[in-house]
Parts: C-alpha cells; sequence; structure tokens
C-alpha cells in the first residue's frame, strides 16, 4: 500500500507539472505521455520486486519441485487428447472438482484407445485372453478378442468351453492375456463392476481362484502404462535424485494417514534435500491424495485381494514397465508404517549394482529359512539366503530384475500353503501365511545371486525395546504399531486401549493402528516421558494432520477402515 500511495502521489505531481506546462505554452500530449510512460515502468519495476522474494523463497526451498500446474501441462503435451465420450468415470474429477482435459483417464482407457497416440507413438498387437480349464494354463483352452465381446466387454454368464461344453463360470481355472493392451476383470455379468486386471505386458498365466469371481472382463487394446500419469511428478523432473523411497500401499482410511504421516517423516528428516518420495499406490485410478502426495497407482492383480502384501512386488514390476519409471539409481524399498526420523543418504552410498543394504529380519537364525529355499528354489539352490526386511536399499537395476521373481516365489508360497497344510504348518516359525512376501524377497534375491549386507538397527519397531536417547540420532526410522503413554500419566486412562495387554509393561495403550479409530484419534500432547518410538508416532501422526490438514471422506476411501478402493 505504501508503494502504491507514493506513486499516486508522483503521479499527481506530474499532473500539476503537466498542468503547468500547459499553462506556459509547452507541448502537453508530449510531457503527458512521457510521464504516463515513466510511471508505468516505475509500476512495473515496483510489483516486479514485491514478487521477487516470495519467487526466490519457493525456489530456493527445493529446487527439485516442479510447480502443479507446469507439470501437468508438460504430461499433457506428451499424451494425445482423448474425447470426451470415450472417457470413463472419474471418481478423482468428481470428488474434487479438478479436470484436467487433454489427457488419458485415470482409470480404465488410454489415448491410444480413442485413436490417439500414447507416449512414443507406442504400434502394439491385438489384446485377447485365453481361458484354461485346468491350473497353470493347461488343459481345454479358448482364446476371445475384440470381436466376440459386445463393446469389448465380455461376459461369462451363459458361455461354456467348446470342446466339453462346460460351463465357463464354474470350470475357469487360469487364464492368460496377450497382446499390448490390458484385461479389466468385473464381478457381475451385465454390467461393470471393476475390481481388478490382467496386463499382458507384465502377467503371464493367472490362476482363477473361488474368491473374488470374476464374471466379465473388458478388452482395452492400449495400455495405461503407456501413457504417463497425470499427477506423478517425478517423470517430469530435470534432476535426478541420489535415492528414491518408495512404498506400497492402497487408497483407504487405514492408508489414508500412513501416507500423511510417512511423507511427513520424509519431509521433517530432511531427506527431501538429495532424495525422493513415491507412494506406489494399487487401484484402477489416482485418489485424491495424489494431488498432494507423489503418487504412482499400479492397477490391481487378482491375487491381491487374497493377500494384499503382494502388492508390493506387483506394484513395483508395473512401475518399472510404465513410461513413469523411475530415474534414480538407489531405490529404497520401505512399508507404509516405516516413518523416517534420520537422514539415509549414508547407507544409500553403500549400494552397488549386485550388492544389497537391508535390515536384518526377525526370523534371521531359523534354519528353516535355507531349508525352504531349497524346497521351492528356481535357481541357484546352493545360495544362501540372507534373512532381511524392509527397508531394502538397492540399484535400480537390481530392483527390476528383483520385482518379477518376488512376485512370482510370493505367489507360489501363498497358493500352495492354500491347498497344502502340512507344508504351511512346517514352515509356520516364519509365518508363512502373512510372510510369504518377506520370503519371497529373500528368494528372489538368492535366485539371483545378489550379495547383501544386513543390518542391525536401521529402523526401531514399535515393540522393539525403547530407543536410549543417545541413540536416537542413530535411528534412520521407526516401524511404527503402537503407542504407549507413562503409567503414571493420569491423563492417558482417556485414551487407555482394552486390546494389548501383553504390552502393558510398556505403560498405557493409547494408540493402535490395529484400532479402526487410528485414524480419527490422535492421543496429544504428547507428555514428559514418553518411550522415542511412541513419541515418533504420535508427533507424526498428529503434525502430518496439523500439516497436510483432515482427510476428507470420499468415495476414494471407502468407510470400511481396512477397504480400498478397487
Amino acid at each position: 500500500m505504501a508503494d502504491k500511495s507514493f506513486f499516486s502521489k508522483w503521479m499527481q505531481e506530474q499532473s500539476r507539472s503537466s498542468s503547468k506546462s500547459s499553462k506556459s505554452g509547452r507541448s502537453v500530449p508530449v510531457v503527458q505521455c512521457a510521464s504516463f510512460t515513466i510511471g508505468l515502468i516505475f509500476l512495473l519495476c515496483i510489483i516486479m520486486l514485491a514478487l521477487l522474494p516470495s519467487q526466490l523463497k519457493v525456489t530456493t526451498k527445493n529446487t527439485r519441485k516442479i510447480d502443479d500446474q507446469a507439470m501437468i501441462r508438460a504430461i499433457m503435451e506428451r499424451n494425445e487428447q482423448i474425447p470426451q465420450n470415450s472417457k470413463p468415470r472419474d471418481l478423482l474429477a468428481e470428488t474434487t472438482g479438478k479436470h484436467y482435459q487433454n489427457h488419458p483417464n485415470l482409470a480404465t482407457s488410454s489415448s491410444a484407445q480413442s485413436g490417439g497416440k500414447s507416449a512414443g507413438n507406442r504400434q502394439g498387437s491385438a489384446t485377447t485372453l485365453t481361458f484354461y480349464a485346468q491350473k497353470d494354463c493347461n488343459g481345454e483352452s479358448f482364446t476371445i478378442s475384440a470381436s466376440d465381446t459386445n463393446n469389448g466387454a465380455y461376459d461369462f454368464c451363459g458361455k461354456s468351453f467348446p470342446t466339453t461344453g462346460k460351463p465357463l463360470q464354474t470350470n475357469l481355472l487360469s487364464y492368460k492375456p496377450s497382446g499390448s493392451g490390458e484385461i479389466e476383470l468385473h464381478l457381475s455379468c451385465g454390467r461393470d463392476s471393476y475390481w481388478a486386471s490382467l496386463i499382458p505386458k507384465v502377467d503371464g498365466c493367472t490362476n482363477f481362484h473361488d474368491w473374488p469371481v470374476s464374471q466379465r472382463v473388458k478388452i482395452k487394446q492400449a495400455s495405461y502404462l503407456d501413457s504417463y500419469q497425470p499427477y506423478y511428478p517425478h517423470s517430469v523432473n530435470k534432476t535426478v535424485a541420489d535415492y528414491h523411497v518408495v512404498w506400497s500401499g492402497e487408497s483407504s482410511r487405514y492408508m489414508g494417514y500412513q501416507c500423511q504421516a510417512n511423507y511427513y517423516g520424509f519431509l521433517e528428516s530432511k531427506n527431501d534435500i538429495t532424495g525422493r518420495w513415491t507412494r506406489v499406490m494399487t487401484a484402477g485410478q489416482a485418489d485424491d491424495l495424489a494431488l498432494t502426495f507423489p503418487t504412482f497407482y499400479a492397477k490391481r492383480h487378482p491375487y491381491s485381494r487374497r493377500y494384499g502384501p503382494l502388492n508390493k512386488a506387483d506394484g513395483i514390476i508395473k512401475w518399472y514397465a510404465s513410461v513413469d519409471r523411475p530415474k534414480t539409481r538407489v531405490i529404497v524399498l520401505v512399508d507404509p508404517d516405516n516413518w523416517l526420523t534420520n537422514p539415509i543418504d549414508d547407507i544409500a552410498q553403500k549400494v552397488s549394482k549386485g550388492h544389497i543394504v537391508a535390515q536384518r529380519a526377525w526370523y534371521a537364525g531359523s534354519s528353516k529359512l535355507q531349508e525352504l529355499w531349497e524346497k521351492v528354489c528356481k535357481k541357484n539352490c546352493q545360495e544362501k539366503v540372507y534373512a532381511t526386511a524392509v527397508p531394502y536399499f538397492v540399484h535400480t537395476d537390481d530392483l527390476e530384475a528383483i520385482a518379477p521373481l518376488w512376485r512370482m516365489y510370493t505367489l507360489m508360497l501363498k497358493e500352495r500353503t492354500e491347498v497344502d497344510k502340512p507344508f504351511q504348518k512346517a514352515y509356520q516359525s516364519l509365518q508363512i501365511d502373512w510372510g510369504s512376501e518377506m520370503l519371497g524377497w529373500n528368494f528372489a534375491c538368492a535366485h539371483l545371486g545378489l550379495g547383501t549386507t544386513v543390518l542391525p538397527n536401521i529402523q526401531a519397531r514399535d515393540v522393539d525395546r525403547p530407543v536410549p536417547p543417545d541413540r536416537e540420532k542413530e535411528v534412520k526410522m521407526i516401524h511404527m504399531g503402537r503407542a504407549w503413554f507413562p503409567k503414571h500419566y493420569q491423563p492417558a486412562k482417556r485414551w487407555q486401549h482394552t486390546e494389548g495387554a501383553a504390552w502393558n509393561y510398556r505403560g498405557i495403550q493409547v494408540w493402535c493402528k490395529c484400532n479402526t479409530t487410528a485414524d480419527e484419534i490422535y492421543p496429544w500432547p504428547v507428555p514428559e516421558g514418553t518411550d522415542f518410538q511412541s513419541r515418533i508416532t504420535l508427533e507424526y501422526l498428529y503434525k502430518s494432520r496439523e500439516r497436510f490438514g483432515e482427510i476428507p471422506s470420499s468415495p476414494l476411501r471407502p468407510r470400511n477402515y481396512h477397504e480400498p478402493l478397487a
């Protein structure tokens, strides 16, 4: 306002001078024109000086951050426009009001489906799907293509295997996609009810299970992996980070607050200076959190509804198979509940091609691990298996090779435990039922003969011994789950849980991710004497919500606490 007032006074003085000049017989138009020109230049200078500090602040805060609209424009330039009538429902646009035209939709189509060009002008082969009457793509089979569908849709109801006449609905045991597009799986005949996808580029033979049961497929002639995702920023970054922190999750109430706190920890621990961060989200489209948190969405593998941790390997496979594939040399794989507390660049520097750095797994030392490997191995059966867990620090070339094997071994273990109960019981000490993805990682690394440095204390689990104050700067991250207040802290009674009695020696349990109110109730403030893991957990929950705001109710996050977006 002071600048504006000064300028007004200056113009008034010029006006009075012009009036005097007119009376003295000088050329008024020339003087007025000169005054106006000088005044305009002066005003522009003031505006530029006023804007310069804010621009410098934005630029220097993080040179790697890219303006959201510029990012969208850059991606739009690389994707062809889809005619409006070819776009299926976009929940993100409906729930946020953010409509980005001229780019492929997020859910079930891509530009090539409407005659446009996907990234790189790729020309692909026709997409087909072959049905088999036996597991592992054996037995009687038949293949369908677009010509067998009704506008791309093929219902199982009323269809049969051609040779035996057996109903497809009750006799389908496996299927295999081919071509350059993708296959959508739907739950019901006669209507769209999308829940998963088969993508020939990354999915081979896939066994069909009794739950969830697909009753319709839709053939798409192009894959979403061939078009840039409009909400994912790192594809258009001009610089390459030293390392890239990545985790896999879904869009749900359970994962929403973990996304906020995980990203908050990444920023708070200063890892954004030399690193990047990505949420690989399993879903058919981006969710609203993708507008704030860098997100690559990976369409769901059919088995992931039976075993959610399969998403880890599956999402990484699709990330690498996409045009949004990572550029960073070192990838740091964490879980959504791994919240960074200190810089990790020193560990990332220890990674080389062929050599991984990782946390020691809780089952380290068990002879069952090597025994199981020798029973299920496909290669290098005498290779030593390293018992490791997240975080995994791995060279990007190694991760690209690991991911398909990681998924293969995970599926192999899980599918066998479903039908072979003696096998499951024999390796229950490794928690083979829930921990198959951890074992699958270990076996994929052994399969490739990768060397590993195993470190004991990269992370501190919630159930581990409390980290002493003199070691807090050494721990790189926590693995959260529960939080306790000191027993003598009386206000803790208002949040006290009846669950978790086995951990009463730690104090009064006031929060647990297992509780369906974990995304709504954050005990605060944190009193003196609270252990390190509990303090970080509650501080990150509270301060991330304070920084990023409430997570709104949305169709993109079903109300059931654990239920994910399809």
